[in-house]
């Protein structure tokens, strides 16, 4: 998928004082709501840096597209999602919001958006941290 050197990790997110509304769509990318629908709810987790970004988007596409299970025993999910991750990061970084999923059943949106475009009062800190580490 490439190397580091072709997904470079930028400033541009810091510079913008950027963060990122992330959604959970039930539905194919081609139906998902539009942006601004999307903004008008409640995000599922508000991401403060591109590697936050790139994690939850890794945790909820390994989540739905886990193998099954075979019998009782689990197995170790030993599936390599570094070019994503990486590809997922850079792009975040340049301020970007990244959309994916699984086809033809789940959208993930992870919104780009600046102070002046942010409608959430997150808590009434700019971005509050939840007590489990993850962002709200």
């Amino acid at each position: 998928m490439g190397t580091e050197e072709d997904w470079p990790v930028e400033q541009t997110w810091s510079l913008r004082n950027t963060h990122w509304h992330a959604y959970v769509e039930h539905t194919s990318l081609d139906h998902a709501s539009p942006r601004q629908e999307r903004l008008e709810r409640t995000p599922e987790e508000v991401l403060t840096t591109p590697a936050e970004v790139a994690a939850w988007l890794e945790v909820n596409l390994r989540s739905a597209t886990k193998p099954e299970e075979a019998g009782k025993k689990r197995t170790k999910d030993e599936r390599d999602f570094s070019d994503s991750n990486r590809v997922h990061t850079s792009l975040a970084s340049a301020g970007e919001s990244i959309y994916t999923g699984v086809k033809g059943m789940l959208t993930l949106a992870v919104e780009a958006v600046t102070p002046e475009e942010c409608r959430s009062s997150h808590d009434g800190a700019d971005v509050a941290p939840l007590k489990s580490g993850r962002r709200r």
